[in-house]
């Protein structure tokens, strides 16, 4: 499974890693985010025990809003 953001992460990598080492920071990046995955399929896991689904949704929402303010935060003037 590869995740829907990968392409976006991927693309500023290589438009900004130097170029001697564009494909280690390629590598890094994809299993920086693999593991970013599993961990949180864990917790979410781990998780449901003790919260109901309604509250899980919220705890899922907190990366894509991070994400968002990094984004907003990089911004090209």
């Amino acid at each position: 499974m590869v995740i829907a953001d990968s392409p976006l992460f991927s693309s500023l990598v290589a438009k900004y890693a130097p170029t001697q080492s564009r494909g280690s920071a390629l590598t890094i990046v994809n299993c920086i985010g693999f593991t970013i995955t599993i961990l949180s399929i864990l917790t979410i896991q781990q998780l449901s025990v003790l919260l109901s689904p309604r509250f899980l949704y919220l705890v899922l929402a907190i990366g894509p809003v991070l994400g968002l303010i990094g984004l907003h935060q990089k911004q090209e003037p």
